[in-house]
């Protein structure tokens, strides 16, 4: 007879199993890039939607229904009667799977654990694909910074940053790049210690020394660069071809995520199934979630030439 676990029956699973559920789970953690990036929503018990408030800002320098400044001696006048309207974004959650099927043969023939490195694998796929997601609506912001002809430069940054002060966007902000947008020769890495930089009539009006270069390469993260946290994944899609790329500098307000929480913010259920018949073990990695665009202008695309 077959026999189910889910990722939170971690300790009874026989074998390698357990292994292999909880590889898949640290994995997906450690591969997923955007999640920290976005507006993060569980879905409420008993529905798969999520609603997300839109509220329409106020002009408070309106002399009817904006912010009241009452003269000296006069605080018992009326505030202004103002309204809060709202509209919603409202996501279905969806499921996103992908499965493997190890044979009891194959994993004995195998000279590493395989089953623990399938998990991992699995785990490995479905943050990546959570990252494509994400990273897919980058082209549907309405703003965009860059050049298809130049790389990435520190000023593109600081446009990006003027247009989402400019629509209010909080903090803290996003930028998430293709590898080759901060490390290649086209990249915003070669901007350091360049006098377009770091010279007396450059970004930081200071001398190269201004900007030790091991604070811009970092571990794991590159790094938080004019109040900008930078991250790399090759997630980032490809501009009008190959040779250039789609990144964003973003507020969190920008995209979110609806999904299902099965504990600690993870939506990704990893299952396992033994069927005795045909001596093999069936790993299924499960995310269920689904992204959108939420306030537009809380986003900018950054399109750049990388080589």
């Amino acid at each position: 007879m077959a026999q189910s676990n889910v990722v939170s029956d971690v300790g009874v699973s026989a074998g390698g199993l357990g292994t292999a559920i909880a590889s898949a789970i640290v994995q997906f953690n450690k591969a997923n890039v955007t999640q920290n990036c976005i507006t993060m929503s569980a879905a409420p018990q008993g529905t798969s939607t999520v609603k997300f408030p839109i509220y329409t800002k106020h002009d408070v320098t309106n002399a009817n229904y904006g912010v009241k400044n009452m003269a000296s001696g006069a605080e018992e006048t009326d505030a202004n009667l103002t309204s809060i309207e709202t509209t919603a974004v409202s996501l279905e959650v969806l499921r996103n799977a992908i499965r493997a099927e190890i044979t009891d043969l194959a994993a004995h023939g195998n000279a590493d654990a395989l089953l623990v490195n399938a998990g991992r694998q699995l785990g490995n796929d479905i943050a990546r694909e959570f990252d494509l997601n994400v990273c897919a609506l980058f082209d549907g912001f309405a703003t965009s910074k860059g050049t298809s002809t130049e790389g990435l430069r520190f000023l593109d940054l600081m446009d990006a940053v003027a247009s989402l002060e400019s629509n209010d966007a909080p903090r803290p902000y996003h930028g998430i790049f293709h590898p080759s947008q901060i490390y290649g020769s086209f990249g915003l890495s070669n901007e350091f210690g360049s006098t377009a930089v770091n010279g007396s009539n450059g970004a930081f009006g200071g001398a190269a020394a201004d900007i030790p270069a091991d604070q811009f390469m970092g571990a794991g993260f590159v790094t938080s660069l004019a109040g900008i946290n930078i991250y790399t994944t090759t997630a980032v899609p490809d501009g009008g071809d190959a040779t250039e790329k789609k990144g964003a500098v973003m507020s969190e307000t920008a995209i979110g995520c609806g999904y299902i929480d099965f504990g600690g913010g993870n939506f990704m259920q990893m299952t396992q199934e033994r069927e005795e018949v045909q001596a093999k073990t069936v790993l299924v990695a499960n995310g269920y979630y689904a992204v959108a665009e939420l306030v537009d202008l809380h986003g900018v695309e950054m399109h750049t030439e990388i080589s």
